[in-house]
């Protein structure tokens, strides 16, 4: 989740996953929060760099790694679920 906010829209994605598992859907344990996404994303998509070290995007990355992560542990499951059911 996002928002312009400090909480980086939290609250609205702890309620979504009582929604999303209604519809079906399977939520992972792990969130992304983006607090404050006008100072970190650019209009590109890419990660704005602020400090001199530039390891801004190495650090989003390794953040969002574990729900990518448990995404595709999910994708897989299905997968091989579909082709023995």
């Amino acid at each position: 989740t996002y928002s312009a906010g400090q909480w980086g829209g939290t609250r609205a994605g702890v309620a979504l996953r009582t929604t999303l598992s209604e519809l079906g859907a399977l939520p992972v344990s792990a969130m992304i929060h983006i607090p404050k996404a006008q100072d970190v994303i650019n209009r590109d998509g890419s990660i704005v760099v602020t400090s001199e070290a530039n390891d801004e995007e190495e650090r989003w990355q390794k953040y969002c790694s574990r729900t990518f992560s448990q995404l595709e542990w999910w994708a897989v499951a299905a997968r091989n679920h579909r082709e023995v059911v």
